[in-house]
């Protein structure tokens, strides 16, 4: 190889790896680190910490994962060169940062200005049905309840390193073709 040629194919993988960082490591990091966030809901625990056990048996489903809303809910929301931002919650899952970091929530008191309709007879009775009724309605004390932590998401050495490994076979990727 003459020095032209060294020189060329230098520029050629310098280039190759330039565009590796920009366009294509960013989507595989954020990838790998949703893929990761969501996995936690099947090994129910954080870096090898489970997760608290409820204090109730879990009827259907598995803990945190009954309607798939929360897991469902976990996307990249900005990938850029420059930065990865994966979020948790929307509009329907207003309650993902009080799983994630536990903490106590607190309701206010409240009243409701209507009659809830029940099911008055058969199998079903006392039951709810739908719609509801104008009347004396109910008052709702203020009450609070204490979540777990139960971390899905966040900072972590067991997460660093698979992206690490990810980071290191990208390049090898790059190096060898």
């Amino acid at each position: 190889m003459t020095p032209q040629q060294f020189t060329t194919h230098l520029r050629q993988l310098a280039s190759r790896i330039s565009h590796m960082q920009r366009a294509q490591l960013p989507n595989i990091l954020a990838e790998k680190a949703t893929a990761y966030f969501k996995q936690r809901f099947t090994t129910k625990e954080w870096d090898g910490v489970p997760w608290p056990a409820t204090k109730r048996k879990v009827k259907r489903g598995s803990l945190m994962v009954r309607s798939s809303n929360l897991v469902n809910s976990i996307q990249p929301k900005t990938v850029t060169a420059e930065l990865i931002v994966i979020s948790a919650g929307n509009s329907k899952v207003a309650y993902a940062q009080i799983h994630n970091e536990g903490g106590t929530i607190q309701r206010h008191a409240r009243s409701e200005l209507f009659v809830r309709n029940r099911i008055t007879k058969g199998k079903r009775k006392g039951k709810f049905k739908k719609g509801t009724t104008a009347g004396r309605g109910y008052t709702f004390g203020a009450s609070t309840a204490t979540m777990p932590k139960r971390q899905f998401m966040g900072h972590s050495p067991v997460l660093n390193q698979h992206l690490i490994n990810a980071i290191q076979t990208a390049f090898n990727q790059v190096l060898t073709k």
